[in-house]
């Protein structure tokens, strides 16, 4: 019997390392998945690990591992689910679909909750870990990595991309049964109007200044060496823009160290703050090339900002260059450099990229998105029925 034909809401288990309150891609939108499903009278149940919470209050939906900091990257934390107690409240919350959204023991624990309670999985890429591998130096373990992902994702009906691109990459590695969970952006939370000259003042500038900012974790993998390098560069023919960084990661001390002129760390910022800090920019700088999607960019072409952007990876699903955005050669100072200082001293070039990234974003509206993702989980539902009543 179907869920419709029962009057039973879909339920769906999220098993991620990454979630509220860890600010990242993953868990921001994974945070976004869980609202939009409980507006839709849709079940949620998210197992995750033990971050630190601001008020000591949690999310209604929240279930936590034991976990401490993974030792790469501190702010991710790696847990220690048990099984028994996962088993027992997954029972207890009855799911239709398992949705695995990291590969680790969270990832792990999901699969081995699913097998012993019969049902289907669904598992969501949104990492490159083989670009990751390259900015951490251990290259050695992008060929094992593969071998396990090929193992991992092997045991989902269905393993979401965010984008077309990063769908290709997944399948000349040997990754099938794939489809694609896109992305959208909230056009009132990211929008111009939001632009404010407190938050311009708060980052050094004046009345005039042009402000490039980047939003994002300050991490190697996002290429914010080159992209401070070529500041460098810029700076001393533009000694009037300010460069705002909105984010925190082990970049931040040495950043600060630094201590570049025009240089400002605006620190995480969230809410109201962000879209201040977006729409009171001028320029968007995004040099990463290991973007499975590029939450971020969709959110500054929103904000009315033109954007200079890595020409690799998943932003290549919705930038052009020269029309919506500005791209350039990846992993390249010298391109950064001369992209800034291009846009920096043409405001009209500026105006026509804007304009187009301003209707870029409207385009990608989040309800048709959630719509293609539940009805995601409802054939993958079926088909778990189906098998588990034959």
């Amino acid at each position: 019997m179907s869920d419709e034909a029962s009057g039973r809401n879909l339920r769906i288990a999220i098993f991620s390392e990454v979630y509220w309150p860890m600010v990242s891609g993953v868990g921001v939108t994974l945070r976004r998945l869980a609202d939009a499903l409980v507006a839709r009278g849709i079940g949620v149940r998210v197992y995750t690990a033990n971050y630190r919470l601001p008020d000591g209050v949690d999310r209604p939906e929240v279930h936590r591992s034991a976990s401490m900091p993974f030792f790469l990257y501190p702010d991710v934390q790696w847990a220690f689910p048990r099984h028994r107690q996962l088993v027992a409240d997954a029972r207890a919350f009855r799911p239709d679909v398992i949705h695995v959204a990291t590969e680790f023991a969270l990832g792990l624990a999901g699969i081995r909750v699913a097998r012993e309670l019969g049902l289907p999985v669904v598992a969501s890429a949104h990492t490159d870990y083989e670009q990751y591998a390259a900015r951490y130096h251990v290259d050695w373990a992008v060929r094992p990595g593969w071998r396990y992902l090929r193992w991992f994702y092997g045991q989902a009906e269905r393993v979401l991309c965010p984008s077309r691109i990063y769908e290709e990459h997944l399948h000349s590695r040997g990754i099938r049964r794939t489809g694609v969970w896109s992305r959208g952006v909230d056009t009132e939370a990211f929008n111009p109007r939001w632009r404010a000259e407190s938050y311009r003042a708060s980052v050094g500038a004046q009345p005039g200044d042009p402000i490039v900012t980047y939003v994002g974790r300050l991490a190697r993998e996002k290429n914010l060496d080159l992209l401070l390098e070529a500041w460098e560069r810029v700076t001393l023919r533009h000694p009037r823009a300010r460069l705002a960084l909105v984010g925190r990661g082990p970049l931040e001390r040495d950043i600060r160290e630094r201590a570049i002129p025009g240089v400002h760390l605006a620190g995480l910022l969230t809410g109201p703050d962000l879209s201040a800090a977006y729409a009171s920019a001028d320029i968007f700088a995004f040099p990463s090339v290991t973007e499975t999607f590029g939450n971020v960019l969709l959110e500054a072409m929103a904000s009315g900002l033109p954007s200079i952007v890595a020409a690799a990876g998943g932003v290549l699903e919705f930038t052009e260059h020269g029309r919506n955005g500005w791209l350039v050669e990846p992993n390249s100072v010298d391109a950064i450099a001369s992209a800034l200082d291009r846009l920096l001293t043409d405001p009209a070039l500026r105006s026509r990229i804007a304009r187009n990234a301003l209707a870029t974003a409207a385009t990608r509206r989040w309800d048709l998105i959630d719509d293609q993702l539940i009805e995601e989980y409802r054939r993958v539902a079926r088909a778990g029925r189906a098998r588990r009543a034959a």
